[in-house]
C-alpha cells in the first residue's frame, strides 16, 4: 500500500494547461509601457495638486494676517 502512494503521478490535461496559460497571460504585465505613462501622468497630477495646495496655503496666510491686523 505504501508503494502505491509513492508511484501515483498527477497528470494535467490539455484543458488544464490552457487554463493555466490564460491565467498567466491575464496576470502578467504586458503593458509595461502603459504603466510607465500612467505613473508619469500621476506624478504630473501630484505636482499640480501640490501647486494648488501651496496657493491655498498662501491665501490662508494672507487672510490670517488681515484678521490679525483688525482690532
Amino acid at each position: 500500500m505504501a508503494d502505491d502512494r509513492r508511484s501515483q503521478q498527477a497528470t494535467l490535461g490539455c484543458g488544464t494547461l490552457i487554463l493555466i496559460a490564460v491565467i498567466v497571460a491575464l496576470f502578467s504585465h504586458p503593458g509595461v509601457g502603459n504603466l510607465e505613462s500612467e505613473v508619469r501622468s500621476l506624478r504630473s497630477d501630484v505636482g499640480e495638486l501640490k501647486k494648488a495646495v501651496d496657493a491655498q496655503s498662501a491665501e490662508i496666510r494672507a487672510l490670517r494676517q488681515k484678521l490679525d491686523k483688525q482690532p
